[in-house]
């Protein structure tokens, strides 16, 4: 089981998404450690997508959206995103956007002091969405 020390059972399909969610946070946090700016970000946002889609599979009606729009999937979560201070997941989402083209990462991402922000609301989602998924 992927995440066995926060459920003792969990659907399946969610266990992948926490998976895939655990291992973009490390690659988040990797190629922060090795200046890898561009990649930080990518894997910052990405980290936060599946972290949410993952809570959308295990408790939602329907499947999680097949969108990178974080502010539209929190909503799906119906988590209160308040409770940690409502950080910017637009800002993240169009960040996204922004590292998978070589202008516009190369124009945005020039600085650790420039991504820091970014990193710091996939650092915050991360772990608060993991913390709500129940114990056993």
């Amino acid at each position: 089981m992927a995440n066995n020390a926060i459920m003792t059972y969990m659907k399946q399909e969610t266990e992948v998404w926490l998976s895939i969610a655990k291992e973009d946070y490390k690659n988040m946090q990797a190629m922060k450690e090795s200046q890898s700016l561009r990649g930080a970000v990518l894997f910052a946002q990405q980290c936060v997508e599946k972290i949410l889609k993952a809570y959308i599979t295990e408790y939602g009606t329907q499947p999680p959206k097949k969108i990178h729009h974080l502010e539209k999937l929190i909503e799906d979560t119906n988590l209160n995103i308040e409770e940690i201070g409502s950080p910017a997941l637009h800002e993240l989402s169009k960040a996204y956007g922004w590292a998978r083209y070589p202008d516009l990462s190369k124009s945005h991402f020039n600085s650790m002091s420039q991504i820091g922000p970014l990193l710091s609301i996939a650092e915050k989602v991360y772990p608060w969405v993991l913390s709500k998924f129940k114990t056993a």
